[in-house]
């Protein structure tokens, strides 16, 4: 009788050892299969408000940036574990903000937003003379950068190690009415059209 019970002991850990193996096999076949395409990010609309500078370099700025974030993967689901945006002129970044983490279920569209700013900040005199011609002219060309740490799902379990994403989306013109700018030199600046954004 004890050697019957040992038997049956080790044919069913064998079975469940077994069992463990080809589901793992088949984990990994079907993410193979799968292949985790990348979130695509579609600027849909950058406004800089409240912008001034001074004669001692310093820029004051007030910027709301909405994003576009769409998930292409019909079966996996993707967790967004950091995200900061990032605004920049000249490869100086000028401003940033931290988004909360969020999650994604497979082949959804989220919307991003993000409000931040500076205020009477100090900068290279040639990063605000850069903004305030610009500026002059009826536009400024500045850049938005969104940094996020990202995993792919497949179910509740099985999922990807993080993944760092750097996603450009330049140049990014920002339109300002020109007879505003001759009465008052702090006023609104918007894009006038969505933007694809790209992965760098």
């Amino acid at each position: 009788m004890a050697k019957l019970s040992f038997h049956l002991g080790f044919l069913s850990k064998t079975i469940i050892s077994f069992a463990i193996i080809f589901l793992i096999f088949d984990l990994v076949i079907l993410w193979i299969v799968i292949k985790p395409q990348l979130p695509s990010f579609q600027l849909n609309s950058a406004l800089v408000s409240s912008l001034s500078t001074t004669t001692d370099a310093e820029l004051t700025a007030a910027f709301d940036v909405a994003v576009n974030v769409r998930n292409p993967n019909p079966d996996l689901h993707v967790s967004y574990e950091s995200v900061e945006v990032a605004v920049w002129f000249g490869h100086r970044t000028i401003a940033s903000a931290s988004v909360e983490p969020f999650w994604q279920v497979a082949g959804s569209e989220t919307p991003v937003r993000a409000r931040f700013g500076v205020e009477r900040k100090p900068f290279p005199r040639g990063v605000v003379n850069g903004i305030g011609e610009q500026r002059g002219r009826g536009s400024v060309d500045f850049g938005v950068t969104l940094l996020a740490r990202v995993r792919f799902w497949w179910g509740p379990i099985v999922r990807t190690r993080a993944r760092s994403l750097t996603i450009e989306c330049y140049p990014l013109h920002l339109v300002f009415p020109l007879n505003d700018y001759i009465n008052n030199n702090n006023d609104t600046g918007r894009s006038i059209a969505p933007y694809d954004c790209y992965q760098v």
